[in-house]
């Protein structure tokens, strides 16, 4: 008669392992396989997964113009602030693979660019210092913009193209780190108060050579992980690094009519409601609600750019807790509503266009940060005249907190 065992995956790691059957010592040493790589496996697991369909996708599609960018890179840990100088212990190394595609020309944006290549990047960086700082693994959304003033040179020809040619990239995703601060095991490691954060990189590369088979490129990547002031510590964890790169190659299947240029408004004004959550020292605290109603007027002077001024009112309620430490009362809430100036760059990607503002607290009783503060972020036009906004508020190099929300836009 089968006799039939059930054994709690939670108790697999307890279990003498001589003691028990042939198909028991299977499923521990499945389990155990799976605690000690689990990352490693999805991680893995989402790579082929995108490659498979990338092949599918060239068998399928020749315009597609998918292409694989495989790096390996070397660098270090910026130590960008003096109480991270002692985990700097040693050189990081890591490699990153980019599945991408060269825009088709569909949209005028494409042309306005350069065509620039468009896709997800999977980044691997071993930190130099495993105990105390980790890995860092991210996932983006990665813009690589040719600087060329043609975009055809960015083509990659079967029959080879060695013209110089040079990209600034710029990537937004997750990232995941094995390593954060804790109180108990790690407290002297302040970059990362959670193990889940933004990752944000910004890189250069130029063509070293081409050939039948693809191209070799060489670059910098800065690669940085914030969780935007959500779990504190958050000095953030910046990788800076030169990297090497194949690039394989594809037949480019390009529509070369220009679409008909869009009819760019003059001037736009736009009115948000942002929202988030931060905290405050001691870490593992409690989280305080942000908002923030913002005006910008901008002025288009381009299909890719506009300059703007606005107004932000902003209201912190972590501000009120750290007064009422100080002072042993509390302050009155009104108190605590700031009042900025901002100064505002645009650029436009079709529906979406990134936002880089520098403000000025033109009110500010409790005066807790200095008097500039900087917001940079992505705005997305979801339907007419509403958008959706993400953002990150700093002080210079310091996340003061995320921001989320909607609005509308006039345009005349």
């Amino acid at each position: 008669m089968n006799e039939t065992i059930t054994i709690r995956m939670t108790d697999l790691t307890s279990i003498d392992i001589q003691k028990i059957g042939i198909e028991q010592r299977i499923i521990v040493s499945v389990w155990s396989f799976h605690r000690t790589y689990q990352f490693k496996l999805v991680f893995s697991w989402i790579t082929a997964f995108l490659l498979s369909n990338v092949s599918g996708h060239s068998q399928r599609d020749t315009s597609a113009n998918w292409s694989v960018v495989i790096s390996v890179q070397g660098g270090f840990i910026i130590p960008h602030h003096e109480s991270v100088n002692h985990l700097i212990q040693g050189h990081s190394k890591g490699a990153h693979v980019y599945v991408c595609r060269n825009t088709d020309g569909r949209k005028y944006w494409h042309h306005a660019y350069n065509f620039p290549e468009c896709g997800i990047d999977f980044t691997a960086i071993h930190s130099g210092n495993t105990v105390q700082l980790g890995s860092l693994y991210s996932s983006s959304y990665l813009v690589n913009l040719p600087l060329n003033g043609n975009g055809q040179l960015s083509d990659l020809k079967h029959e080879g193209n060695n013209r110089f040619c040079h990209w600034i990239g710029l990537g937004v995703g997750l990232g995941y780190s094995t390593q954060r601060w804790d109180l108990e095991t790690n407290h002297q490691a302040p970059m990362l108060g959670s193990r889940i954060n933004a990752a944000i990189s910004l890189q250069y590369s130029v063509r070293l050579a081409s050939f039948k088979f693809g191209e070799f490129r060489a670059g910098l990547r800065v690669l940085h992980f914030s969780n935007g002031g959500f779990q504190l510590p958050n000095l953030g964890a910046n990788n800076a690094g030169l990297f090497l790169s194949y690039a394989s190659s594809r037949q480019v299947y390009r529509k070369h009519v220009t679409p008909v240029t869009p009819s760019i408004e003059k001037y736009i004004v736009s009115v948000g409601l942002l929202a988030g959550l931060k905290e405050i020292l001691p870490p593992n605290g409690q989280k305080y609600a942000v908002s923030v109603l913002s005006f910008l007027g901008e002025k288009r002077v381009s299909y890719k750019s506009s300059f703007g001024v606005g107004a932000d009112v902003l209201f912190d309620a972590s501000s009120v807790a750290i007064m009422e430490r100080r002072n042993g009362f509390n302050p009155e809430v009104g108190r605590a509503i700031q009042v900025g100036g901002v100064l505002s760059y645009s650029l436009f990607f079709d529906r979406l266009s990134l936002k880089m503002q520098q403000g000025i607290y033109l009110r500010d009783n409790f005066h807790l940060n200095t008097a500039l503060y900087h917001r940079f972020g992505l705005r997305y036009n979801i339907a007419r005249g509403i958008f959706a906004q993400l953002s990150l508020k700093t002080h210079f190099a310091k996340a003061d907190y995320g921001e989320i929300g909607i609005g509308y836009t006039w345009r005349r």
